[in-house]
């Protein structure tokens, strides 16, 4: 006999698991993504303010400079000496003596004082998913990875290894 609590657990453990999964899938993008030209990355900056925010995940790919228009977002290493990747719009392509770009945040009124050389360019951002950048930012660290996938692995681990074990009992029992 199947009780409403029998069903409600039932729903709760689906439901668990598939949030186990989800955030075992986030932590995978986010460390293999990467081996495929993508970067996923938390916004630190309100530069880029309505477009992106301080939080908003950033999903950019590897692109030849040549394909770079004006008007698009990309991600490019600063000519400071710390090498902080900076996320900024193009407003201006120069071709002369080589290619580089000028950029300029949104929020801000006028164009970055510095030229951005092709070797800075480290892809165009394709998509921004708000507040997730944070997610992203604790994935990267070891506790972050830790917890969302180590842990969920060894969770789904035991109780596949339960049911399996469960299944096992019950087949044993029935059999004459």
């Amino acid at each position: 006999m199947v009780t409403k609590y029998s069903r409600a657990i039932k729903t709760l453990s689906i439901a668990g698991f598939l949030i186990l999964v989800l955030i075992m899938v986030a932590s995978f993008t986010v460390y293999i993504l990467p081996k495929f030209g993508w970067r996923v990355d938390n916004l630190c900056s309100d530069s880029m303010n309505p477009e992106l925010n301080v939080g908003d995940l950033v999903v950019t790919h590897t692109v030849e400079a040549e394909t770079v228009e004006v008007g698009d977002i990309i991600v490019f290493y600063s000519n400071d000496a710390h090498e902080n990747l900076v996320s900024h719009r193009v407003i201006n392509i120069e071709r002369n003596p080589s290619l580089s770009f000028i950029t300029k945040g949104d929020a801000y009124d006028t164009s970055d004082p510095f030229v951005i050389p092709t070797r800075n360019l480290v892809g165009k951002v394709y998509l921004n998913v708000p507040l997730l950048g944070y997610l992203v930012a604790f994935i990267k660290t070891t506790p972050g990875f830790l917890v969302t996938l180590i842990v969920p692995g060894l969770i789904i681990l035991v109780v596949c290894m339960k049911s399996l074990r469960y299944t096992i009992i019950k087949k044993a029992k029935s059999t004459p």
